[in-house]
């Protein structure tokens, strides 16, 4: 860090005092140590004799930062993740409505026990009972999504081995074929479960997959934010061991003067004071910049070890935006929407299960086929007879102390509540939006103004220490001047900042590239 921040104070301050006296040592990262600071001169011939540390130092402007952390940040990682769960969510939504294959049965299954059996003469006598059993069925299954039963065509065998229960003791075969048997099952006036998931999981599908890119932008504005963190800290540590070493220089022209009686002790000791109070913001800011420097590193998914530097970014690109048209954006790219569409559908969803759930409901099942049996396999598949099965259940409820209706009310009023707060959840949105697109123009003219204002500190900072060290002005007048050149300084970075933050929250909000002119997309590959 000593490196950089030499380099910066060499190139961009550049000083122009010759102090007379400046200490020898730079060690950032000791802050509790005694504080000495070289030429210079000398902290670029230092930086000169280590190129291979600095051959090390990777650079980063905001838009690497930015694109580096979509693809290495844990933050994308789990956007990528979470976009795939949603993906096969659906894939398994989607195969409920297609006919789907099983197989099922029993491996042979023992059993030995004493049953009871009633005699001819009416007595009922125990015997011993030894059997095997086993069964194999193959089913087509297929669910009816506008009515919500279930159709089924099915083919299976068994087989039923009787040990030592012939005449003679012999064993026993038993064969059971049913080659077709179609099957329904339908459930009346109850509530459509598949019927509802079919309008809520594509929904939920393109929720996941705006969020997505939601999720990229937010990665982008949060990249942003710690950029400028960084950035801010940069300068910081920057200008404050900027600072000690003018302030330095300053103190012992102040020693000086005082000697030879030029000032009084009171500006003597202001210089000092000033001096002292620099290397105090020194240590402050390194610790800050190694903060927002790890912060920056996590967010990226940078090794701790590697060293990195970042630059001052230009102006954002210049959009202008209709506050309409971005409106417009955001309602049809925005998953807010889409979830707002998702909860009232989910709320009527309530509503209309409360509703079967408590009035009267039936349920037709119906099978029609073909079966046989035979004590040999080979012909248990002749002569096949029909079998048929019919049956219709139902549910009607007769009181239960109002519980009914009370669900019937809570659903409906639970509803009405959804409805109420997504109205003034929508409204909120459609403001922020309006308000982000319209503070967006005013950006910008701060970042001008602010560099302005930073141009003219510097050149009066430069006038005032000139004048110093010829005597025409006091220290306080320097300090001020000082004051103020970093007062500037750290605006016009904090007014950059606050531009593209805006920039990229305007992006997060519409899902829309203004400077392509084009939506955001990132699902090439979902």
């Amino acid at each position: 860090m000593c490196q950089v921040i030499a380099r910066s104070i060499d190139i961009d301050k550049g000083s122009e005092l010759n102090p007379i006296k400046q200490s020898s040592n730079c060690k950032a990262k000791t802050p509790n140590s005694k504080f000495q600071f070289a030429l210079p001169g000398i902290l670029i011939l230092l930086l000169f004799i280590s190129p291979t540390a600095n051959s090390q130092v990777q650079t980063f402007t905001l838009e690497e930062s930015i694109d580096y952390a979509k693809q290495n940040s844990p933050l994308s990682r789990a956007a990528r993740f979470s976009i795939l769960s949603a993906k096969w969510r659906y894939k398994s939504f989607r195969a409920d409505l297609l006919p789907s294959l099983e197989l099922d049965g029993n491996a042979p299954g023992y059993s030995r026990a004493f049953t009871a059996n009633r005699l001819d003469d009416g007595t009922t006598v125990y015997q011993e009972e030894s059997l095997t059993q086993s069964s194999l069925n193959l089913s087509v299954n297929q669910n009816i999504l506008p009515t919500g039963g279930a159709l089924s065509l099915s083919s299976g065998i068994n087989r039923l081995i009787l040990f030592e229960s012939g005449i003679n003791g012999e064993d026993i075969t038993r064969w059971q074929s049913t080659p077709l048997v179609a099957s329904l099952r339908q459930p009346l006036f109850q509530f459509n479960s598949l019927k509802w998931r079919n309008r809520t999981e594509p929904l939920r599908y393109e929720i996941a997959k705006t969020q997505y890119i939601e999720d990229m932008e937010e990665i982008a504005f949060t990249v942003t934010q710690n950029y400028f963190d960084l950035l801010l800290a940069k300068i910081n540590v920057e200008v404050a061991e900027f600072n000690v070493t003018v302030n330095d220089s300053i103190y012992n022209i102040s020693q000086g003067r005082f000697q030879v009686g030029s000032i009084a002790e009171n500006e003597l000791l202001q210089s000092e004071l000033e001096f002292r109070n620099a290397r105090a913001s020194y240590t402050t800011a390194v610790l800050e910049y190694e903060r927002a420097e790890e912060s920056f590193k996590a967010l990226l998914g940078i090794e701790d070890s590697q060293q990195i530097e970042i630059d001052i970014p230009p102006v954002a690109p210049e959009v202008n935006v209709d506050v309409d048209k971005a409106l417009e954006l955001a309602r049809e790219n925005n998953s807010t929407s889409l979830e707002f569409e998702l909860n009232e559908l989910l709320a009527d969803q309530a509503y209309e299960q409360a509703k079967r759930n408590t009035g009267f409901s039936a349920t037709i099942q119906a099978s029609f086929g073909l079966n046989q049996t035979s004590e040999n396999f080979e012909d248990v598949y002749k002569d096949q007879q029909n079998q048929q099965f019919f049956t219709v259940g139902f549910q009607i409820p007769l009181f239960n102390w109002g519980q009914n209706l009370a669900e019937v009310r809570s659903a409906r009023n639970q509803q009405m509540a959804t409805a109420n707060n997504i109205a003034y959840q929508r409204l909120q949105f459609e403001l922020s939006v309006k308000s982000t697109v319209r503070e967006f123009p005013q950006l910008r003219s701060q970042v001008e103004l602010a560099e302005v204002s930073d141009e003219i500190a510097t050149r009066r900072y430069d006038v005032a220490k000139n004048r110093y060290l010829i005597g025409r002005i006091d220290v306080t007048d320097l300090f001020i001047a000082q004051n103020q050149k970093d007062s500037s300084r750290r605006s016009y970075i904090q007014s950059l900042r606050s531009y593209w933050i805006g920039y990229y929250n305007l992006r997060r909000l519409t899902l829309y590239d203004f400077e392509q002119d084009m939506p955001i997309l990132y699902l090439q590959d979902f």
